[in-house]
């Protein structure tokens, strides 16, 4: 067992919950939304963000299901920003397969981007909680800010080391 299985051994029933809800939201009467969030549900990464939310959860007691819905919240936006990141920087890959741009074409990708984006914000407002709804508005805006940072610099070359920790803070 690696290192980051171990990490969520103690968290494994709420990753089990965190994906049955995450896998009901990529769910669609279209099937070629269907098709695509397949896609993206194949190729799942290692779920930080999710683990480290229900760790620190798991700290302060039993989580609740705002806990749950804030997990899937932040990993729909963050795939939201993964699928359009990979359509500005023209990556035909995300962790070693085919981007989501790549196979199905950059229309398709940028308006399931889109979709994960609003996704994401409905979780949030599921919550009830104003506070949750805007930190994760704030954030898709600071990502969304990295990513023009980042196009802006290259455009220019002007690329300097604090440019670089900018764009990683605000893509971060």
């Amino acid at each position: 067992m690696d290192q980051l299985e171990q990490i969520k051994q103690p968290i494994l029933e709420d990753l089990e919950r965190f994906n049955q809800i995450f896998d009901e939201t990529l769910h669609h009467s279209n099937p070629l939304l269907n098709i695509i969030f397949e896609h993206i549900r194949t190729r799942k990464g290692k779920l930080m963000r999710p683990t480290l939310l229900f760790l620190v959860a798991r700290e302060f007691g039993i989580p609740i299901e705002a806990t749950y819905l804030s997990a899937v919240m932040l990993e729909l936006l963050h795939t939201a920003s993964l699928v359009h990141d990979d359509i500005v920087d023209e990556s035909d890959e995300r962790r070693g397969q085919a981007s989501v741009n790549a196979v199905y074409g950059n229309k398709e990708a940028v308006l399931v981007g889109d979709f994960l984006l609003s996704s994401s914000l409905e979780k949030a407002s599921e919550t009830r909680n104003l506070r949750i709804v805007d930190h994760i508005s704030r954030l898709g805006k600071q990502l969304s800010s990295g990513e023009i940072l980042q196009l802006s610099k290259s455009q220019m070359n002007d690329f300097s080391e604090q440019s670089y920790y900018d764009i990683i803070r605000l893509k971060t």
